[in-house]
């Protein structure tokens, strides 16, 4: 009964109210940041499971579900297998192990690669007068018939394609057969952690923005922020006001406008905690026995009459 009397003798103390747009400017970046990977899985599984080569006497059009890749029998240069590449480096684009899509550098030649495979590929060049596909540049691929498919854009390239191909006026190839984007535990577990911190990260800020007030009452202050913590009189040595505040730099935990929590440092005090809305005069100093506290009341007199009262 007695501790529930003094529960009833305490003060609420709310910080001071910040309003702007810089929070929720913060968190919808960290959101968009943080659903990255997820979409970067989408788009390159996307890829992997639509992608299609076509041939036909036009020439070759690479279908990958987000785009298309064409390049007609008038641009091609020359077209060729390319079965086992000495040097390969990745310069831009992916590396998994079921697609490989971007530009990379094979055999010390600049190509742009579109691939399932690391074996038996084809590659199809491009001349410097090409304007249906990039010019001067040679594209990599994986069908899987690397023969046929370079049989047919040869054919194409010649204007020989019924004699090659006969009645048929596309041949379409698939990719050759290699692990799926979307079973990559690597890019699942990626995944899990940013949307862990895209989601847990905002929660447990506005929570403890909400959440965090301050109470005096006849065993101390107490500090309410996803918990209670409780500074009492024997331990608190001064208490006092803060008119002029130095520049505070954060060591750990959150610092955004509207919302400042955790340990800070400042050349004059030292290592302090800080739990305020704020970070401008005035607020309120505790001086403990484990070390200076910073507070921000809205109600800085009121505070201070309050633990005059109490103390």
């Amino acid at each position: 009964m007695a501790a529930r009397a003094a529960s009833y003798k305490e003060q609420v103390f709310r910080p001071a109210v910040v309003r702007g747009p810089w929070a929720v400017v913060l968190f919808v970046v960290v959101g968009v940041v943080c659903l990255l990977p997820l979409a970067v899985t989408v788009y390159y599984g996307t890829v992997q499971s639509r992608l299609a080569y076509r041939v036909s006497a036009a020439g070759v059009a690479v279908e990958m579900g987000v785009g298309e890749i064409v390049i007609s029998a008038a641009d091609v240069a020359g077209a060729d297998r390319l079965e086992s590449p000495n040097r390969v480096r990745r310069s831009v684009g992916a590396g998994l192990r079921g697609l490989q899509m971007g530009w990379y550098t094979m055999d010390g030649q600049r190509v742009y690669r579109l691939t399932t495979s690391g074996q038996d590929l084809v590659y199809v060049d491009t001349g410097a007068t090409a304007s249906s596909a990039r010019p001067n540049t040679r594209y990599v691929f994986s069908p899987d018939d690397s023969e046929r498919f370079v049989a047919l854009v040869q054919a194409a390239r010649a204007g020989q394609w019924e004699e090659v191909a006969g009645d048929v006026n596309e041949v379409v190839f698939a990719p050759k057969a290699g692990p799926s984007v979307f079973a990559d535990p690597f890019l699942w577990l990626t995944v899990a952690v940013t949307l862990s911190v895209g989601i847990g990260m905002p929660w447990v800020v506005r929570s403890g923005a909400r959440g965090l007030h301050y109470r005096v009452g006849p065993e101390g202050i107490a500090v309410h922020h996803l918990g209670r913590k409780l500074y009492r009189w024997q331990n608190i040595k001064a208490v006092r006001r803060l008119d002029q505040v130095p520049r505070l730099w954060r060591i750990f935990g959150a610092s955004i406008p509207g919302y400042h929590v955790g340990d800070f440092t400042a050349r004059s005090l030292g290592t302090v905690k800080v739990y305020a809305s704020r970070l401008t005069p005035p607020l309120v100093l505790l001086e403990t026995t484990t070390g200076r506290v910073i507070l921000g009341p809205e109600d800085v007199d009121g505070f201070l009459a309050a633990v005059e009262r109490y103390r």
